[in-house]
């Protein structure tokens, strides 16, 4: 269905109200208050998600229908869409508060981050829409370090301008995929920069230019980006996520810099660190599947038969 279909533009026209509405009710009421609300919308909240709900248990099912049954399924999905619904309402509280950030939110393996950088070539960040990943980058902000996000444009073009200007606000360096070469240009400057260049990975990147690597044991077009600007600039590679610690709390998670497998065929080696980056992502994933907000995308949308070039394992 085109971006513009007149059901695609109503949906996207709700989404929006309710999250205005929603953080002109925060800016009025404390946390507590807003969490019996919350608990009160629950009900239509799986209501209005029931549309989405049979795509998520399809994706589940893809992921993991060899090795939980139909009833482990739905709990994984009940639990997502609760953790989706209460994350959405304590991002937009953290966003009208931003000094809670700093207590709800802490740090572990920040010595990983501090060894990387003391090398001055900057440091790509591979992670995914896992947890409150936007949380994330605002606390890594408040620690101190300057921080460059690599993302498409959103669908909704007054949702974009209104969340590039709230962006801007909280110090998130916005770096638009496209055009391709401007993106290029300007994540190059920020690693010059000795700066962060948060790339997210877990995303369907569509048959050109994307390398399809192992999923949750099915081929997933990915994409290469992060690889490419790491050979290229020789900047490290640091995976960083983030996940709940406890009932109002999230914990970001820093590993040690991911070692790039070399290979004298340049385009094997990208495939080959693609698949090692995706091969983390996956970890977390089933570590902790409630928190993974991918199983509303079509991860797996674009069929490695179209495009078999390349196999990676």
């Amino acid at each position: 269905m085109d971006k513009n279909h007149p059901i695609k533009r109503i949906n996207r026209f709700i989404a929006r109200s309710v999250f205005f509405v929603f953080q002109a009710v925060i800016r009025i009421f404390p946390y507590p208050v807003f969490r019996i609300i919350f608990w009160i919308f629950i009900p239509f909240g799986y209501c209005f998600m029931l549309v989405k709900r049979g795509f998520v248990m399809g994706n589940l099912r893809t992921a993991f229908g060899n090795e939980k049954t139909e009833f482990e399924l739905k709990k994984i999905a009940n639990d997502y869409f609760y953790n989706f619904g209460k994350g959405m309402i304590e991002l937009i509280y953290l966003l009208n508060r931003p000094k809670k950030i700093v207590e709800n939110v802490s740090i572990e393996g920040l010595e990983n981050l501090e060894k990387v950088l003391s090398a001055n070539k900057g440091a790509i960040i591979i992670s995914a829409h896992f947890g409150s990943f936007i949380a994330m980058y605002l606390r890594i902000i408040q620690q101190g370090y300057k921080t460059n996000v690599v993302m498409r444009r959103m669908r909704d073009n007054v949702f974009e301008e209104y969340i590039s200007d709230l962006r801007r606000k909280l110090g998130i360096q916005t770096i638009y995929s496209l055009p391709q070469r401007q993106c290029i240009q300007e994540s190059i400057k920020a690693l010059r920069r000795n700066e962060l260049l948060f790339m997210l990975m877990d995303q369907n990147f569509g048959g050109e230019g994307g390398v399809f690597v192992d999923f949750m044991d099915k081929k997933a077009s990915t994409a290469p980006g992060a690889i490419v600007f790491a050979k290229r600039t020789k900047a490290p590679v640091v995976p960083m996520f983030i996940r709940r610690d406890g009932k109002d709390s999230y914990k970001i998670i820093i590993e040690p810099e991911m070692t790039l497998e070399e290979d004298e065929d340049d385009k094997r080696s990208i495939e080959l660190n693609v698949a090692k980056a995706t091969r983390i992502i996956e970890r977390y994933v089933r570590q902790y599947p409630h928190e993974w907000g991918g199983w509303m995308h079509k991860r797996w949308k674009t069929e490695y038969s179209e495009f078999s070039s390349n196999d990676p394992k």
